[in-house]
């Protein structure tokens, strides 16, 4: 292989060398030829490539003798599909005549075997456009009523079967979300299905919601643009909040660890009020203790134009409408010390400029709660350049004399903060001489 300066073409040469090495000249040659794959299969440690070099023995043959190459299907069914099977280059070769397709879906039907749905699919997936019938519409809807395992299912080589049946896509829909509920099958669509396929899931918006919460539930990476998130909250504003809920009852330990990117729900309309439920739902099962990111800046990071004009909006208001509650407040600055910095100077001064009460200024984490250096750094330095930041912005506000009793806080947090910077200095001096 490392002769070859193009893999595509080292590729190319092996399957010919394949395809050329195995042509069979009767049955005993099929069988013979399925005992030696089958036994150096099981012995050897990188089996997974294994079959694409059967796919093409089996397609070879099919083209030279339809009737030998089958002979190889059959015997892999009969032996339960112990190699794990799944054709595709001879069905995309092979099932472009009305014959050939009878054959080859008789013997998939012939008995029960391992895999045999992902057959089925394989089998709709590559029949000729020309052969598509409301018979094989009928199959298909029950390949996925019958499917007992963990399989995904695409969609895109489906959309053909649309022209048949306009409803499929929401009657698999219903058949996948019933089957994972009842029976726990765990039955997948792929991850872009809520974005490509939107549009052929019909109207009924609770089914395309339980169909999308359950496919979040079951892979990390789903909908990972959120392009289809999107598409519902387009139709239904309130799936947001049903989403969060979701989330909370599968996670028992909270929200703040996860890293989604919500951003996107700015392009809805009307978004803000949805937004504010979910805001509070959150601070109440989650109270934020000034420790990592909070959840709720899922909905801030990276906006750009329009997107950032809505959330600052956004922001704004809510510290309006809130900055009585500490525990809102934190959200709020967290959100803004991590996410929207520019923003943190005019969301301290609105704060100060709607309450001066001294108890409520210090129950919120203004600066983080703890602080975290390298070598030989004095934390407590951190910590007091960080109030006196924080201190430099409370100057700039026009309240006044009503500031007083904040300022004071903000100077003894920094007077406490330097003498424990001088006795990290003292304790580590001592360390060293003596």
């Amino acid at each position: 292989m490392y002769e070859f300066d193009d893999y595509r073409e080292y590729e190319r040469l092996k399957e010919a060398e394949v395809r050329s090495s195995f042509v069979f000249k009767n049955k005993s040659e099929v069988a013979e030829f399925y005992k030696v794959f089958t036994t150096l299969k099981k012995v050897t440690k990188n089996e997974w490539n294994y079959n694409t070099p059967l796919d093409h023995v089996i397609d070879e043959n099919c083209s030279r003798n339809f009737e030998l190459g089958c002979l190889l299907l059959r015997e892999i069914i009969e032996n339960n599909n112990e190699v794990n099977y799944i054709p595709r280059v001879v069905f995309r070769n092979h099932l472009r005549s009305t014959e050939s397709a009878r054959q080859i879906w008789e013997i998939i039907q012939n008995q029960d075997f391992n895999h045999k749905g992902l057959w089925e699919l394989s089998f709709y997936d590559y029949l000729e456009d020309s052969l598509l019938s409301y018979e094989y519409v009928k199959a298909l809807v029950s390949t996925v009523s019958s499917m007992k395992d963990a399989n995904t299912i695409h969609f895109d080589r489906l959309q053909r079967f649309l022209k048949i049946e306009p409803n499929l896509f929401q009657i698999i829909l219903r058949i996948i979300v019933e089957k994972n509920e009842k029976e726990g099958t765990r039955l997948q669509v792929w991850m872009d299905f809520f974005s490509t396929c939107f549009d052929q899931l019909g109207e009924d918006i609770e089914l395309i919601k339980k169909a999308y919460l359950q496919q979040d539930s079951i892979h990390n990476h789903f909908d990972y643009e959120g392009k289809g998130f999107l598409n519902i909250l387009k139709k239904d504003t309130s799936f947001l909040l049903e989403y969060v809920k979701a989330l909370y009852s599968e996670k028992q330990i909270g929200l703040s660890a996860d890293k989604r990117n919500l951003g996107f729900v700015w392009q809805v309309e009307d978004i803000e009020q949805v937004l504010k439920d979910v805001f509070n739902l959150v601070i109440e099962k989650e109270p934020y203790i000034g420790i990592l990111d909070h959840f709720c800046n899922s909905f801030f990071r990276h906006l750009q134009g329009e997107s950032k004009e809505k959330a600052t909006i956004f922001l704004i208001n809510y510290c309006k409408e809130n900055y009585t509650s500490s525990d809102k407040m934190n959200v709020i600055v967290d959100i803004v010390r991590h996410s929207m910095r520019e923003l943190f100077d005019e969301i301290l001064l609105l704060f100060l400029s709607l309450s001066q009460d001294r108890e409520l200024f210090s129950k919120i984490w203004w600066r983080g709660n703890g602080t975290s250096g390298f070598g030989n750094v004095i934390l407590a330095d951190i910590e007091a350049a960080d109030w006196r930041n924080i201190l430099s912005i409370v100057e700039k506000s026009t309240v006044g004399i009503k500031l007083i009793p904040i300022k004071k806080y903000i100077n003894e947090k920094i007077e406490y903060c330097l003498k424990s910077g001088d006795w990290e200095r003292q304790r580590r001096f001592l360390e060293r001489h003596w």
